[in-house]
């Protein structure tokens, strides 16, 4: 279940997150968001979208207290990975990784471990990376709008779009 630590590294570094949970903490930030939003098919995963960023932007923007209950579940989840497998949570396959993930998001994890409420903040900080408004961090080059078939904000109004509106609100 152990992955190449220069797989790990590449992860990391496109991450897009920058220092501001410390090294360990950031890595564990890195792997779980690859994991809840994976590359596929059809759109690039939370990695390529910068989502890493987006939660990094808003824990700086927190108060301090945040930062630190996120780190200090972050590394609670490597703590856990390394109790039960060995390695940290970034060195683990990816069916290592959702497996942890898993036993977290259905409450299975001990109370010195992170909590389902954690692993629940997490996810929706994830998504909100992944699909908010881009001056916020994350959704780089707005492919998680795009993955919707959302344009984005309109700075400018046809004759015809104000026209639309008009009888629309009538």
């Amino acid at each position: 279940m152990i992955t190449t630590s220069s797989s790990t590294r590449r992860i990391h570094e496109r991450a897009h997150v920058n220092g501001r949970l410390g090294p360990r903490a950031g890595a564990v930030l890195a792997a779980a968001i690859d994991r809840l939003i994976p590359n596929d098919d059809f759109a690039p995963g939370g990695i390529d979208v910068e989502v890493g960023r987006y939660v990094e932007g808003m824990l700086g923007r927190a108060d301090a207290r945040l930062s630190s209950d996120w780190r200090r579940s972050l590394e609670q989840l490597d703590d856990l990975a390394r109790a039960r497998e060995g390695v940290g949570f970034a060195e683990l396959a990816p069916a290592g990784q959702d497996h942890l993930l898993e036993l977290v998001a259905a409450g299975g994890a001990q109370t010195s471990e992170p909590t389902a409420a954690f692993f629940e903040m997490l996810r929706t900080r994830a998504i909100e990376g992944y699909f908010g408004d881009p001056r916020w961090g994350g959704n780089a080059g707005r492919a998680g709008w795009a993955l919707l078939g959302y344009e984005g904000p309109r700075l400018v109004w046809s004759a015809y779009d104000e026209r639309l509106e008009s009888l629309l609100s009538s």
